[in-house]
């Protein structure tokens, strides 16, 4: 089935590069010129994947990923040319599921596509809820509770969560767990947030149960059998 992704940009040349492009690798593409024809088609219909240009002359594009992710999970992308690293902090924040600078090769765009809409095929297909311990994670609204209460995420534990679910009680190596380049600070980020989500999941974060060290590999989450 053709996955449906929405463009929202106002650079005509733009969208039509990325239309015909894009329609080649087999996606359907709908379009849109500017803030408020965007705003309009995202309150009545949802796309596999989103693109938004980050500013337009009608409206930033950072409200529309609010709006976005008010009423559903669709994955985001954030063009802009916008590339100083606290304007990506900023995207990525607020609900982007990722940020690409302009100008950039249609083919990192469609890597980068491929890439969220495998993510969010997996989560789909698992089961909505999923359990370890005493807690459970709710797949479609990406809430974390132990006991009924509760655990605030943060969007990076969040996408580190999904990616360990997606091969729960198997190995994931760092390189998959990185948000893009696998470099040493990359990965030294996923040791990172590894810490912090065992802050908030584990009775001793130093002595693991759950998110387990598979050392010289990557990590492990161990779930309850279904």
């Amino acid at each position: 089935m053709l996955k449906n992704i929405l463009i929202i940009d106002d650079d005509e040349r733009l969208r039509e590069l990325l239309d015909e492009y894009l329609t080649e690798k087999n996606y359907k593409i709908y379009h849109c010129d500017d803030f408020n024809s965007g705003k309009e088609i995202i309150e009545y219909f949802i796309f596999d994947l989103v693109i938004v240009d980050r500013m337009m002359p009608s409206g930033d594009g950072i409200n529309l990923v609010n709006i976005i992710k008010e009423k559903s999970n669709t994955p985001i992308i954030l063009l802009t040319a916008m590339g100083e690293p606290e304007n990506k902090i900023e995207g990525l924040k607020i609900g982007a599921d990722d940020y690409l600078a302009k100008p950039f090769e249609p083919e990192e765009l469609y890597l980068r596509i491929q890439k969220l809409l495998n993510l969010f095929s997996d989560i789909n297909e698992n089961s909505e809820i999923i359990n370890f311990g005493d807690f459970t994670y709710n797949i479609n609204d990406l809430q974390l509770k132990r006991k009924n209460k509760i655990i605030y995420l943060t969007e990076g534990e969040n996408k580190l969560l999904i990616k360990l679910i997606n091969k729960k009680n198997e190995i994931v190596l760092r390189e998959e767990l990185a948000e893009q380049d696998y470099d040493e600070s990359e990965l030294r980020k996923v040791d990172v947030q590894v810490t912090r989500l065992r802050q908030k999941i584990e009775t001793n974060p130093k002595q693991p149960h759950f998110l387990k060290t598979i050392r010289g590999k990557g990590y492990k989450l161990i779930c309850n059998a279904l």
